[in-house]
């Protein structure tokens, strides 16, 4: 996979699949090689290079796209990935390799489920920290001024 340091020019998906992804498809894979090569150039390429040793080579890019990686033999697929969207690069990675998603197990289910529980938990508990000390500013502005004390102009 080759792609711009930064998300400028496109690189956006590449970068969040990168980020994002990547692990998972890792993680549950780990036999599986990957490589990443970041590069410099915002107009640079933004592609996902797949190699099999039994599926017949199929480009999704111009074959005069120049890459930046390493001399190797020639990846099975090439994919274009600038300006796709993370899904989309998951999507035509499992269509280009034949790969079948797992499904999640019931305690992946259930962490997920206490997760989700946790966020809703904590932003609730945001909006009450922030309302308290919303309030608490408010009374001391309310005091100085009672007590004749300049309002704050910084």
């Amino acid at each position: 996979m080759e792609f711009h340091r930064k998300l400028n020019g496109g690189h956006r998906g590449a970068r969040h699949f990168w980020r994002e992804m990547l692990p998972r498809i890792k993680y549950r894979n780990p036999t599986v090689p990957i490589a990443i090569s970041r590069h410099q150039d915002a107009a640079g390429p933004s592609l996902l290079h797949i190699y099999t040793s039994t599926a017949p080579s199929k480009t999704t890019t111009p074959a005069d796209a120049p890459t930046l990686t390493p001399d190797t033999p020639a990846p099975t697929h090439t994919i274009d990935i600038r300006r796709k969207h993370e899904s989309e690069i998951l999507d035509l990675l499992i269509e280009h390799t034949g790969a079948t998603p797992i499904p999640a197990t019931e305690q992946e289910l259930e962490e997920q489920a206490e997760i989700a529980e946790f966020k809703e938990r904590s932003e609730k508990d945001r909006v009450e920290v922030r309302d308290k000390l919303m309030r608490v500013r408010r009374e001391e502005e309310l005091l100085r001024l009672a007590r004749g004390g300049a309002t704050n102009t910084a």
